[in-house]
């Protein structure tokens, strides 16, 4: 089955930064599709224009516009040349330079769920979250406001085809083991590593299987969904998953750490300590969590060369 990524293009040094951490995981698999999406907010419109106007017809009238949109998608075709030289095919590649109202990362959401997209994928800008929100930037908005599409956050330079799959009781997490199955299909080249850490303020609620019904049917559930003594939310039936879906069982690693106070924290050190290119997880709603966030945010803080997978 096909994979449909919406790759978020700004125009800039990072958007290299993306193109090879896609080419880096992605070497000849021809079921990905990436549609490179530039889109260019329209400044000092008048609420008149806004409701007025049709967008196309407002950017015409603006050679600034124009100007943007003629490099976009020079800068794009530099990309796709880039995609092809890797060994890419024609087939797997499109490209659109859109215009805006405002809101980049609305329309992005947007474009993704009408597309069918599987993941939207974007390089993050700054080095702190803290940072990315006072700038206003698309990837903190979108990590905000963004819960329908998988979304992939490229942080620096990811070099390995290493993946860390933090995982624990609830079903969000599944759901992310899920989407890395699903996407990397059959892959022979990366190394799996689920991770779970008991730390002193983890979530150790463990949900009745009945949750899991819908998504994955009673009877794969019955089978695999045990209780804590099997450890199956540590590990058992994100690895089945993972076989299901054909990777190598000598490529999948089970990697458990009793200690430590916080998981975020435990995560991020087991990053630093290993060459993890990629990390994914599943989060929680913005209501359900507290006043210092979720793990997964904590984790976008503290991690450098590396891309973040999320769900939810």
């Amino acid at each position: 089955m096909e994979k449909k990524l919406l790759v978020a293009i700004g125009n800039s040094g990072l958007d290299t930064v993306t193109i090879n951490y896609l080419i880096n995981i992605f070497e000849n698999k021809s079921d990905i599709s990436l549609h490179l999406l530039t889109v260019i907010p329209l400044s000092g419109i008048t609420e008149s224009q806004r409701l007025l106007g049709d967008l196309e017809t407002v950017a015409a009238s603006r050679p600034g516009a124009q100007k943007k949109r003629v490099a976009a998608r020079k800068h794009q075709e530099s990309l796709l040349s880039k995609l092809l030289s890797a060994g890419f095919d024609k087939k797997q590649m499109s490209s659109e330079v859109s215009f805006c109202w405002g809101n980049v990362s609305s329309l992005l959401v947007q474009q993704a769920q009408a597309g069918v997209y599987d993941a939207i994928v974007l390089a993050k800008r700054d080095l702190s979250l803290l940072q990315k929100m006072m700038s206003g930037s698309i990837s903190s908005d979108l990590w905000i406001k963004n819960h329908s599409v998988p979304l992939w956050i490229i942080n620096g330079t990811p070099a390995s085809r290493n993946f860390l799959v933090p995982v624990d009781c609830s079903r969000r997490t599944l759901s992310a083991v899920d989407h890395l199955g699903f996407i990397m299909q059959g892959n022979k080249e990366i190394e799996i590593t689920l991770f779970h850490s008991s730390a002193l303020l983890a979530d150790n609620h463990i949900p009745p299987k009945e949750d899991f019904y819908e998504k994955w049917g009673k009877e794969w559930c019955d089978e695999h969904i045990k209780g804590k003594d099997d450890e199956h939310f540590h590990f058992h039936a994100a690895k089945q998953i993972l076989l299901e879906n054909g990777f190598a069982e000598e490529k999948i690693h089970c990697d458990q750490i009793d200690s430590g106070i916080e998981p975020a924290q435990m995560i991020v050190r087991e990053v630093k300590k290993h060459t993890y290119s990629t990390i994914v997880m599943g989060r929680r709603m913005e209501k359900e969590k507290n006043i210092f966030k979720g793990v997964s945010d904590r984790v976008l803080a503290n991690v450098h060369d590396v891309a973040l997978w999320i769900l939810g």
